[in-house]
């Protein structure tokens, strides 16, 4: 099995796993004289316990992989690390940029005016600069996870 698609296996699991607990807590409690639930919440438990302990194997397996597979000189682990570096830092930068940026808030000249106290226009690009070298990371990621086979 490739390293993507068990990636998309825990991918499919999680979101298994998140509809199973919802339908769980909907069905832990009735209103006094009903019956019974429209589910039952220990049959629902017992998936999820067992849904869980299929994700633990998933994420070993795929933290694994992710530890003993090189691309470009380097383990996956750290492109992984690198490209969710390059992520923050062109977020928080872009974020900067729009919390920088003058709105038109006066309504009057007596009121306060802000004036940014960085250079917008560098902050964006430099913004730009770390999203684009995320996107080239992850195409090397992705590319590792097609190519890479897990036992």
């Amino acid at each position: 099995m490739k390293l993507a698609e068990l990636l998309n296996e825990r991918k499919a699991v999680k979101k298994e796993i998140e509809n199973i607990k919802e339908r769980l807590y909907l069905s832990a409690k009735v209103q006094e004289g009903d019956a019974t639930p429209a589910e039952s919440p220990e049959e629902l438990k017992t998936t999820l316990i067992n849904l869980f302990e299929k994700l633990e194997g998933l994420i070993v397996k795929i933290n694994l992989a992710n530890v003993s597979t090189g691309a470009e000189g380097k383990k996956l682990m750290e492109l992984i690390a690198e490209r969710d570096r390059n992520i923050a830092i062109a977020d928080m930068l872009h974020q900067l940029a729009t919390n920088a940026t003058p709105r038109p808030e006066r309504f009057s000249r007596n009121e306060i005016r802000y004036v940014p106290m960085l250079n917008i226009k560098e902050t964006r690009r430099e913004a730009d600069s770390y999203a684009r070298k995320a996107r080239a990371i992850d195409t090397t990621i992705q590319t590792a996870n097609w190519n890479t086979e897990v036992m």
